[in-house]
């Protein structure tokens, strides 16, 4: 059917609403459901120009234009208007594939003669065939703006690109999936019901909305209080300054790296976070905060104190074997069999950081080398030798050493 005036205000109210009721969490920009659900309905119930097509050519893309453009500027006003100038390009981008995938796959899928895009204006007797088939084109629609920001931030983070997919399609799959089910009802809706379509099935996404918005900011509140936990050391001068931050930002990568599970790497990340907490137990401050320069008997107190704070929390219970177990030197996790993988991960991690302050205090120059050097020296009595290697490949990927320095030290930790 022809995009009609008010067919097209309507619609742009909608996408408007849909930009400006985002879900944010800690002010990044996160998804825009409503908006979304509108242009897919928009674009596969609608053209505009209207292109003139004879029962042999059902192939066409020249009525994108209206749609596209509706979508594009309802993103663009409330770009401006929110003054949204980082995430405006990625916003627009987002817009712009969505309306081009779901517009183009359904001119150009035939289906018994008709693209799906004539369909849609009389399924006739296949209305359900025609309804699964929509369902599939919204899917993809929604999917690949998800698909290509979860590429980007994997390149960029240099993370592997399909551990990076299956967690933000664990994270944003559900809601992607009532997003593309609710534009499906309105495209098949519209030239029954007319514009009232887009008001009409909005109002169950528009409830759902505030839900997932209060869970996402739950989970951001207790984010928030881990890192508070975390710099509880800091503040106190029993950690250097970050340690515990730095710690965890290099452990997921490398717990990734040796084979941890994705659904565990929030749980590494949490436990290296807070596995120095056990140090505000002590009687006297370990200089630094350096548990490399104790014995190992002392590291396991530390330790085990930490998990002895954790366990009597609800909510970190479950994390107080993980830390206790981060003061396991290697032969004895060897020994014992159950150490689990993301404690010797933190282990090494921690180890490194503090190595590397240590260095870093001493010369401006060539810490990460140094302290890797003496890392491996103490492998594979006191670190996990698969872990330290995951360290060096990362830090090689980080740029902290050059190919080089890690093809030596691989060489020295080889020779040993």
């Amino acid at each position: 059917m022809t995009l009609t005036l008010l067919t097209a205000i309507v619609a742009f109210l909608a996408m408007v609403l849909g930009e400006a009721w985002r879900l944010d969490v800690d002010g990044q920009v996160r998804d825009a459901p409503i908006a979304q659900a509108t242009a897919i309905a928009l674009v596969v119930a609608t053209s505009w120009p209207a292109v003139a097509v004879d029962e042999a050519r059902s192939v066409y893309l020249g009525g994108l234009l209206g749609p596209l453009l509706l979508a594009v500027l309802a993103t663009l006003v409330v770009g401006v208007a929110r003054q949204r100038w980082a995430t405006l390009r990625a916003d627009l981008t987002r817009s712009g594939t969505t309306i081009l995938v779901a517009g183009g796959l359904s001119r150009i899928f035939v289906f018994d003669g008709r693209s799906l895009h004539q369909l849609v204006d009389a399924p006739g007797q296949r209305a359900g065939l025609v309804a699964m088939l929509l369902l599939v084109l919204a899917i993809l629609a929604v999917g690949v703006p998800l698909l290509a920001r979860s590429v980007a931030k994997a390149l960029a983070e240099r993370a592997p690109v399909g551990s990076q997919i299956l967690r933000d399609l664990t994270r944003y799959g559900l809601l992607s999936l009532a997003t593309a089910t609710t534009a499906v009802v309105m495209a098949l809706s519209l030239r029954v019901l007319g514009p009232i379509s887009f008001v009409l099935f909005l109002v169950p996404m528009a409830v759902l909305l505030p839900a997932v918005s209060r869970q996402r900011t739950v989970r951001a509140a207790q984010r928030q209080t881990l890192f508070a936990l975390a710099r509880l050391t800091d503040h106190a001068g029993l950690t250097a300054p970050g340690h515990a931050t730095r710690v965890a930002a290099l452990s997921v990568p490398i717990a990734r790296d040796v084979g941890v599970d994705d659904a565990d790497l929030l749980d590494v990340e949490t436990a290296a976070l807070l596995h120095d907490v056990g140090q505000v137990g002590l009687r006297r401050p370990i200089p630094g905060g350096a548990t490399t320069e104790i014995s190992t008997r002392d590291q396991r107190r530390v330790a085990a104190m930490g998990a002895a704070i954790l366990s009597r929390t609800a909510e970190l219970s479950r994390l107080a074997a993980m830390v206790a177990d981060v003061g396991v030197p290697q032969y004895r996790a060897v020994e014992r069999g159950d150490v689990l993988l993301g404690a010797r991960v933190v282990r090494v991690v921690s180890a490194y950081d503090d190595l590397t302050a240590r260095e870093k205090r001493r010369s401006s120059g060539g810490s990460a080398r140094t302290a890797m050097e003496r890392l491996l020296r103490a492998t594979p009595r006191e670190f996990d030798p698969d872990v330290v290697r995951a360290l060096l490949r990362q830090l090689e990927r980080r740029g902290e050493l050059t190919a080089a320095e890690a093809a030596e030290l691989r060489a020295s930790a080889a020779a040993h």
